[in-house]
């Protein structure tokens, strides 16, 4: 998260325009743990098939290329949900783009918003990142890999607080 000065310090203006707060940072770690599977993937590869010379095929090189292949994968997509991912939070809307079919520009009032809520798996806890859900009456929002969610939740929450006394 990225606190944001606020562009302009004139006091009788600030009730009046949109001010930015904060932009969420999306971070990388996912990707480079991704990347570090691929490369112990790929190696572990080479490795056995150097030691099993008569079968090409068999179960254990298998299970290294699939491995090699989905990590791979994982990396190519949390690495674009890295460059891709924007998110601003300003004092009275959400703005965004996002890696996704539907939904990809976003913009919602922060009054709009019903509720937000954190999830941290098994590698997240650690590497301090984690998937926030946004939730509106109209649709839900997810981002995965945002750096430090529990501390994203409580700026944004304090946010869509403020947001609804100054209504």
């Amino acid at each position: 998260m990225k606190i944001e000065p606020p562009e302009f310090t004139d006091p009788y203006d600030a009730g009046r325009k949109e001010m930015p707060l904060f932009r969420v940072v999306i971070s990388h770690h996912p990707s480079m743990l991704y990347l570090f599977f691929c490369a112990i993937f790929f190696c572990a590869y080479y490795f056995a098939a150097s030691k099993i010379h008569s079968d090409p095929y068999a179960l254990i090189l298998q299970f290294f290329l699939g491995g090699w292949a989905l990590s791979l994968l994982s990396f190519l997509f949390a690495f674009l949900m890295f460059v891709y991912n924007r998110i601003l939070v300003s004092t009275q809307r959400l703005y965004g783009i996002r890696f996704a079919l539907l939904h990809r520009h976003f913009s919602l009032c922060l009054t709009d918003i019903t509720s937000v809520t954190v999830a941290q798996h098994f590698f997240a806890g650690p590497l301090h990142y984690g998937r926030i859900r946004i939730r509106t009456h109209g649709m839900t929002l997810h981002f995965p890999f945002v750096k430090e969610p529990a501390a994203v939740k409580e700026a944004l929450d304090k946010a869509i607080l403020q947001a609804g006394r100054s209504r």
